[in-house]
């Protein structure tokens, strides 16, 4: 089986379906880049046929290719033991200069990989920083952070779907991520945090073709932040970088909250860099556990603040950690785990109650310990 699938030729690829093969659909769009239909609709269903895959489990390689955190190009693929088998052109749409598709992917499910990917770890997003509001001067983007946190948070529910996005209205720094705030937030039924910061949005040299005497090359840089609450420790830290031409002799340039900013080169750019940084995201938590504190015990039945909303199904089974803190140091932490084995018995959307599987007595059992619904022996 091919373990790499360029996106790019999907649509001339017809295999004969397997039995126990799904069926997604998705919608994708691109925008028409000097009057290139065809290649706007490649692109739209390339888009289209990422989301599906993303959506059915499957790992994505990089797809924006990246060189020392610098955007270079768009190269799509699927690397996993999921194989794409059939693809279907529903629709097509055009709305000004975007095409929209829907397609119908056939996809074998995975044969084996992380167990993980089912489920819907918790994210809290933070609102982006603005760090360099000298450089904000230019077109009066100060509202960039915010508008670009919008951004961030579209992709992360469409290239992301692992995620549980929920947006925190202020930003949040990794020096603020210390104990017991960790705590107190993963108490609250966060797991993740991701903070970004804008850094530089500077303007180079006037483009050399005589045509464009009114451009100058746009530097724009962002350093984003994964952080695991529970585990105390950064997960992923990267700074993406990318230019386009910006019309810098121009008294009135779109504003970052207009759709007219996110289609001029500049905003293409970045958009693509959020992009990115929510497929990244996807790589990092698609295989990390789900993990819940026992919220309450009581008739020997415990409630998670997990449910539907995350992924959980009835009968799902867990295994049950109990959490013991260093008396001197409580911001040190250890997890025994336990031969109580859980199975979920009831759901709502925020919540679930379960029960010992072997009618086991749960008095031993306190708020604060930890269940993985990951379904294997080890944490």
């Amino acid at each position: 089986m091919n373990n790499h699938l360029k996106l790019g030729v999907l649509t001339g690829m017809l295999f004969s379906a397997s039995l126990s093969a799904d069926w997604y659909e998705a919608t994708g769009q691109a925008m028409i880049e000097q009057g290139n239909t065809e290649a706007a609709r490649q692109a739209a269903i390339d888009d289209a046929v990422k989301r599906a895959a993303l959506f059915a489990g499957a790992s994505l390689s990089s797809t924006q290719q990246m060189l020392n955190g610098v955007l270079q190009a768009e190269q799509l693929g699927v690397s996993s033991n999921s194989e794409i088998k059939q693809l279907q052109l529903l629709s097509e749409s055009r709305s000004g200069n975007v095409i929209s598709v829907t397609v119908r992917v056939d996809i074998e499910p995975q044969l084996s990989g992380c167990i993980g990917n089912t489920y819907r770890k918790p994210l809290l997003l933070g609102q982006v920083q603005l760090h360099a509001r000298q450089d904000a001067i230019y077109g009066q983007l100060f509202e960039l952070g915010k508008d670009a946190t919008t951004q961030l948070e579209r992709h992360l529910r469409d290239y992301s779907p692992t995620a549980l996005v929920t947006t925190y209205t202020q930003s949040i720094t990794p020096q603020q991520l210390v104990y017991p705030d960790t705590d107190r937030l993963f108490s609250e039924g966060h797991r993740y945090v991701l903070s970004a910061a804008i850094n530089d949005l500077s303007l180079g040299q006037t483009t050399s073709r005589f045509w464009q005497q009114d451009q100058k090359e746009r530097f724009f840089a962002i350093e984003i932040t994964l952080y695991d609450l529970f585990e105390q420790s950064l997960l992923h830290q990267q700074e993406y970088r990318t230019s386009a031409s910006w019309p810098y002799k121009r008294k009135n340039t779109p504003l970052s909250h207009s759709r007219a900013f996110w289609q001029m080169p500049y905003g293409q750019k970045i958009d693509q860099v959020l992009q990115a940084v929510a497929e990244d995201v996807q790589q990092q938590l698609q295989c990390e556990p789900l993990l819940s504190t026992v919220i309450q015990v009581k008739n020997n039945q415990i409630t998670l603040a997990l449910g539907k909303m995350h992924g959980l199904q009835q009968g799902d089974e867990l295994q049950l950690f109990q959490l013991q803190r260093n008396p001197g140091s409580p911001q040190v932490k250890r997890l025994l785990q336990s031969p109580v084995k859980l199975q979920v018995t009831g759901l709502n959307e925020r919540h679930a109650s379960a029960v010992s599987t072997e009618q086991q007595l749960l008095q031993h059992i306190q708020p604060g310990d930890v269940v993985s619904v990951r379904k294997s022996t080890g944490y």
